[in-house]
C-alpha cells in the first residue's frame, strides 16, 4: 500500500509531536545491493542501480528514509588520494594526504558543484542522489552522507596521528579541521541539489570513547556548528547528527549545534539519552545492529523495537533505527521486523 505520509511522520517526530506510528530509519547503505544480489562496486559505478536497489530494500523494510549505495571515501578518490575499492565494500585509504602544516596550507579541495573537478563524487553520490529523486513514487525523505569535520580531518591526516595532534600542536589539528568545514558544507548543499531531503552528516571521531566532552568542545563543536550553520543558510531541511559510542556527556550540548535529531550508538542507554535531550532535539536509534539485526529472530528484533519506543517515543521526539548502520549481511526478515515495529507498537499499545 503506498504511503504518502512518510515526511509528515519525520516531522511530526522532529516536533515532538504523537501519531498512530513510529518513523523508521533502516540505516542501510551497502545492506540494499546485498539484498538484491547486486555488488557495491556495480552499484557505485551505476546510479540508476545505486538507487533502485535503495529503493526497493526501503520499501520492503518500512522505513521512512533512503539513502542510495553511497560510499564516503569517494572524496577522498577525487582529491588525488590513495584510495581503494573493492567490488563488495567500502573504499579504503591507503595512504593519508596530510602530514604537517605545511600540507595544510597546500591543502586544496574540490568544488562539489563543478563536475570536472570531481568525477567520482559526481557519478557515486550526486548522480545516485538525483536518480533516487527521479525514481522515488513515495515520500519518503532521502539520504546524502559526508563525514563531520573531525572524522574528515582523520582520514587527511590519520586519526591517531590528528588525535596526536591536538595534543603536541593543538593549533595545526584546528587548522585542518576548521579548513574541511567550508568542504564539507558545500558536498551537503551539492547533495541537497541533487535530491537529499535532509542534511546527513556522521562524525565517528567525535565519540566519547574517542575524545573527551572537553575535547568535543574545543574542536568538534565549532566545527559541526559551522556546518550547519553553514547549510541552514541555503537550505530549510532537516539536520541529522550520527556520532557513534559513548555520547551521553555530550548530549546536552548537541542541542546548541542547530541539529533537530541526534543518531545514536546502541550502547548508549536510552533512557538517559530521552532525560538528557528533552524536548530540544529528536532522538534516533538505537536498536543493537550486530546482536539484533544482523544476529537476532524477527521476534526478538520486534520486542527490542518495542521496548525503546516505549522508553524514548511515547510523547514523540524520536525515530527508530539501528545504533549504527545495518550491518552488510543482515537478514530482510530482521530489518522489516524493526520497520513494522514502528506501527505494530501503537497498534497493540494499551
Amino acid at each position: 500500500m503506498k504511503d504518502a505520509g512518510h515526511r509528515e511522520c519525520v516531522r511530526s517526530a522532529l516536533d515532538h509531536e504523537t501519531t498512530d506510528r513510529t518513523p523508521v530509519n533502516n540505516f542501510a547503505l551497502v545492506t540494499a545491493a546485498r539484498s538484491a544480489g547486486v555488488t557495491v562496486e556495480k552499484a557505485r559505478r551505476d546510479p540508476r542501480v545505486s538507487a533502485r536497489v535503495a529503493i526497493d530494500y526501503s520499501l520492503k523494510t518500512y522505513s521512512d528514509f533512503v539513502k542510495p549505495i553511497l560510499d564516503s571515501q569517494v572524496p577522498f578518490a577525487d582529491l588525488g588520494m590513495d584510495v581503494r575499492f573493492p567490488d563488495d565494500d567500502y573504499g579504503y585509504i591507503k595512504e593519508h594526504s596530510v602530514k604537517d602544516m605545511e600540507d595544510i596550507d597546500e591543502l586544496a579541495f574540490f568544488d562539489p558543484a563543478a563536475a570536472k573537478e570531481c568525477p567520482m563524487f559526481t557519478q557515486v553520490i550526486s548522480d545516485s542522489l538525483e536518480e533516487t529523486r527521479r525514481m522515488l513514487e513515495e515520500d519518503l525523505h532521502i539520504c546524502g552522507l559526508s563525514w563531520g569535520p573531525v572524522t574528515a580531518a582523520g582520514y587527511l591526516m590519520g586519526a591517531e596521528n590528528m588525535l596526536m595532534m591536538t595534543m603536541m600542536e593543538p593549533d595545526t589539528a584546528k587548522k585542518l579541521i576548521e579548513k574541511t568545514v567550508p568542504f564539507i558544507t558545500a558536498m551537503q548543499n551539492k547533495m541537497i541539489d541533487s535530491g537529499a531531503t535532509v542534511m546527513w552528516m556522521a562524525d565517528p571521531t567525535s565519540s566519547g570513547d574517542m575524545i573527551s566532552p572537553g575535547m568535543f568542545r574545543e574542536y568538534s563543536y565549532p566545527a559541526l556548528k559551522d556546518v550547519i550553520k553553514g547549510v541552514r543558510a541555503e537550505y530549510d531541511v532537516p539536520s541529522f547528527l550520527h556520532i557513534c559510542g559513548n555520547t551521553l556527556d555530550i548530549m546536552p550540548l548537541l542541542p546548541e549545534l542547530g541539529i533537530d535529531c541526534f543518531s545514536f550508538d546502541h550502547a548508549v542507554d536510552i533512557r538517559k539519552a530521552k532525560e538528557k535531550a528533552g524536548r530540544r532535539m529528536a532522538l534516533m536509534g538505537n536498536v543493537d545492529p550486530v546482536r539484533m539485526i544482523l544476529g537476532g529472530t524477527p521476534d526478538e528484533v520486534a520486542k527490542e523495537c518495542c521496548g525503546l519506543i516505549d522508553a524514548a517515543g511515547r510523547d514523540g521526539g524520536f525515530i527508530l533505527a539501528p545504533g549504527c548502520e545495518t550491518p552488510q549481511a543482515s537478514p530482510d526478515e530482521n530489518v522489516r521486523a524493526m520497520g513494522l515495529s514502528g506501527m505494530e507498537y501503537w497498534k497493540h499499545r494499551n
